[in-house]
């Protein structure tokens, strides 16, 4: 028959009442391992909570790293418009650097000509300069003469009839060619001395010299050179080299080793003063045979 409200609770009041009977009712309605099963799912709830912290910690970072990739996000946009714009700049400043190049380049050209052209105008300047100057030296030489050779020589002269007639003579005898004559007679300074002693004294000589402001290989050979014509003229020929300054020192103890009689502001070296034997060493390496 079914169970009637009164029922019931009349039940109930007899659980109420009745704590063994209460007792073994619960046994019967509930499974045997259900206290386990609860601290089981008190476990799992704790377990449950302590996962749904951890999770709403991670939310909360996940949170965070979502703003800061935001914010990255935000700053690599402003850094790509800053690098794009850097790019154009660049991509301007290598155009305008190509362009200034380009008229770098132009003008680096107009100046290397105008340089050549400077460097050109400074050698022909300096040329100029060193003839004007090598003119004033042989000026100053035939002009002082009496004073630059008068310890080598008693007297100086300038004969340039008996020296024409010689050389007229020994033209016509074929013992020279009119080159020969002409270039001797470009000679920058020919004059006649009188040895002033010595086994020599009283003999005539005849000084064939290149002048210069500084003297170069070149005045050596010359003076070398045109007294060998001379001499071929049946002149006493003595090579001389004079100026401002040697070239170098080597130049100058070669001429003196080719018994060439050298000058240097006006004085003579080897010394007639100093060193007469000198003098009559070179003077007979150039004596006629």
């Amino acid at each position: 028959m079914a169970l009637t409200r009164e029922d019931v609770l009349q039940l109930l009041e007899i659980l109420r009442q009745d704590e063994g009977l209460r007792e073994e009712f619960r046994r019967l309605l509930l499974p045997p391992d259900l206290p386990a099963w609860m601290q089981k799912m008190d476990r799992w709830t704790e377990r449950m909570d302590e996962w749904t912290q951890k999770a709403d910690e991670r939310l909360e970072r996940l949170e965070g790293w979502t703003q800061k990739a935001d914010k990255w996000m935000v700053e690599t946009d402003e850094w790509k418009r800053k690098a794009d714009r850097w790019m154009a700049e660049t991509d301007e400043w290598k155009r305008e650097t190509r362009e200034w190049q380009q008229k770098t380049d132009k003008r680096l050209g107009s100046l290397e000509g105008w340089t050549r052209k400077a460097d050109e105008r400074f050698m022909r300047i300096e040329s100029t300069l060193g003839e004007l100057r090598g003119t004033v030296k042989e000026t100053e030489y035939w002009r002082k003469a009496g004073r630059f050779f008068g310890r080598l020589f008693r007297r100086v002269w300038k004969d340039d009839q008996t020296l024409l007639e010689r050389l007229e003579q020994a033209e016509a005898q074929g013992l020279l060619t009119p080159e020969e004559v002409d270039e001797l007679l470009r000679t920058n300074l020919l004059l006649f001395g009188e040895v002033r002693r010595g086994k020599f004294a009283g003999q005539r000589v005849l000084l064939v010299g290149e002048i210069s402001a500084t003297v170069a290989p070149s005045d050596v050979e010359r003076a070398l050179g045109r007294a060998d014509i001379a001499r071929r003229a049946d002149f006493w020929a003595i090579p001389f080299v004079g100026g401002l300054r040697w070239s170098s020192g080597a130049l100058k103890r070669r001429a003196l080793s080719q018994f060439v009689l050298c000058g240097q502001d006006g004085f003579l070296q080897p010394s007639p003063a100093e060193d007469w034997d000198a003098i009559e060493q070179l003077l007979a390496h150039w004596q006629p045979l």
